[in-house]
């Protein structure tokens, strides 16, 4: 039986947008303007069903992003 994990980040967390080969293509149905820069740290601002990220300054029209796609900002 395979285990989903829950998300381990909170609103306010600063993470890192780390995308599988995956996560990169579900992000071209967002404006080039607003596309995640892979490498770069963001905020989260929400996080929907225990599972999907929004960060600050991101308008994706399919909602968060799956928390596997980002890592923990070290501060």
């Amino acid at each position: 039986m395979h285990t989903v994990e829950s998300c381990p980040f909170k609103v306010g967390d600063m993470v890192i947008y780390r995308p599988s080969a995956r996560g990169l293509t579900t992000d071209i149905m967002s404006s080039p303007s607003s596309q995640l820069i892979p490498g770069t740290a963001y905020r989260i601002i929400e996080v929907q069903n225990n599972a999907y990220v929004i960060v600050e300054g991101y308008h994706h029209p399919g909602g968060g992003i799956y928390w596997t796609e980002f890592k923990a900002a070290v501060t």
